[in-house]
């Protein structure tokens, strides 16, 4: 006979492609943003504004032009910096739980 095991808690949560994907904790702090971004959400009204009529597609396509063409990405790589460290804390506290 075969034994089966007893979880209190669901740890994986079966897919509709049959594959296996761990369940994620709702209390977890939320992961740090990039640089990127962070460019883009300053980026995107940017955008809008001049192009209404873009689809969510075509915003997303001249955002990643308009990154690579970007000369200094310091301020936005100080901001997910510092997003990373605010991660990093919120994490420590978290799994100290």
């Amino acid at each position: 006979m075969a034994k089966i095991a007893m979880k209190s808690k669901k740890t994986t949560k079966k897919t509709t492609a049959g594959k296996v994907k761990k369940v994620k904790d709702p209390n977890a702090p939320k992961r740090a943003l990039s640089a990127y971004m962070f460019f883009a959400k300053a980026e995107r009204p940017n955008i809008l504004k001049k192009h209404p009529n873009y689809s969510v597609t075509d915003v997303a396509k001249e955002l990643g032009v308009r990154w690579k063409t970007i000369k200094d990405k310091s301020k936005y790589e100080k901001e997910a910096a510092k997003d990373k460290a605010r991660y990093e804390a919120a994490m420590k506290k978290y799994k100290a739980k």
